[in-house]
């Protein structure tokens, strides 16, 4: 397989080329929307990130109530006044706010948004299968494929989540395990915590060990799931289960290379990935100051800066200025965007037909122009 992926890197070039090109403005537009909104490879395990705990690292129980000004600050009493009846006012419409709010209501709302977030979660896999779909064919349509790659899309999810939840466990497990007064936020009583530290700490040491194994093992799992098995589950119209029965028994036995794709695929995505920062960056940086000429033509239009922040035209002003200037770096960058995920695509197709060409969705075009490999003699 490490032969594969070092093939792969100059295979996925004619790949892209002929997939891209020649232009057409109708193709181009529907895969710089499939490359906006398609989820990216591996992003099972990418979708779990650690919680932002607060509190000092390593302190002891006393850090938390003693983390205050030990020194008086001199602050004018107009200042003072003023923010004292700033902060009653938050909390007395906070304390309003959360009296009127039920606790069913709560949950029902945080429920809400869950689903309509792994809903988006599931299109945008969806997309991904769309995409696959397309290099498949050479054809570029969204609505069928969508609809009718849904189905698969739902089974990757699943492994998404389930992937999320063997990354994350175990990050919140070390984290509790380097600093365990974190505890706390799980209701456990300071005093409690102090009297069982000789237990917990060595325990939270060894499942921070077992946990990081996990996290390692679901992020494998996530990226070997969208990066093969889901080219293959288009390739060969299957679910996710067979589509991991195809792709192991290819890969059986070469497991061990896996490890050096993962490595070519991190060089490779590193550096199309600067060079589209630099780029993004110079988009950025000419949208910005047009932006600014654009502002400051308003300003004079309206009588000042201060007509600009403190009225009604140019609070409008600024809004449509700044989602003009959003939209133009998004439009102008898109090219660039496309171009790299439609790469990094298809080395991992290529890499999969190395192994296996009937797990790999390239068309017969695309096909023929990935294995006309100059002989240099």
């Amino acid at each position: 397989m490490s032969r594969h992926a070092v093939e792969a890197v100059d295979r996925a070039v004619r790949v892209t080329r002929g997939f891209l090109f020649p232009f057409e403005a109708v193709r181009w537009a529907k895969l710089g929307f499939l490359a906006l909104v398609m989820v990216s490879g591996g992003a099972g395990a990418s979708g779990a990130t650690t919680s932002s705990l607060g509190g000092p690292a390593g302190g002891g129980a006393g850090d938390w109530s003693d983390a205050g000004v030990t020194e008086p600050v001199s602050v004018p009493a107009g200042v003072e006044r003023a923010a004292n009846a700033g902060v009653e006012r938050l909390a007395g419409f906070d304390t309003a706010l959360l009296a009127g709010l039920d606790a069913a209501l709560l949950t029902g709302l945080a429920l809400g948004v869950l689903l309509a977030g792994m809903a988006l979660f599931a299109c945008s896999i969806a997309f991904r299968l769309v995409f696959y779909e397309a290099l498949s064919t050479t054809e570029v349509a969204l609505w069928r494929p969508f609809r009718d790659r849904f189905r698969q899309a739902l089974g990757l999810l699943g492994v998404a989540v389930l992937s999320a939840v063997a990354v994350g466990l175990p990050a919140v497990a070390v984290a509790i395990a380097i600093d365990p007064d974190l505890l706390r936020f799980l209701g456990v009583s300071a005093g409690g915590l102090a009297a069982r530290s000789s237990v917990i700490g060595p325990a939270f040491g060894v499942l921070a060990v077992i946990g990081a194994t996990v996290a390692v093992v679901g992020t494998v799992v996530s990226r070997i799931t969208f990066e093969f098995v889901a080219p293959a589950m288009v390739a060969r119209d299957v679910g996710v289960i067979d589509g991991w029965r195809a792709v192991w028994a290819s890969f059986r036995g070469s497991w061990a290379d896996v490890v050096f794709y993962f490595a070519v695929h991190l060089v490779l995505a590193a550096g199309v990935g600067i060079v589209q920062a630099v780029a993004a960056a110079f988009v950025a940086g000419v949208v910005g100051v047009s932006a600014l000429v654009a502002l400051l033509l308003a300003a004079v239009a309206l009588g000042g800066v201060g007509a600009l922040i403190g009225t009604t035209a140019g609070a409008i002003a600024l809004a449509a200025v700044l989602v003009c200037a959003v939209v133009a770096v998004v439009v102008l960058t898109l090219p660039a965007t496309l171009v790299v995920r439609t790469y990094l695509t298809a080395f991992e197709v290529s890499t999969l037909a190395g192994i296996d060409p009937t797990l790999a969705p390239l068309a017969p075009t695309l096909a023929a122009s990935d294995d006309r490999e100059p002989t240099g003699e």
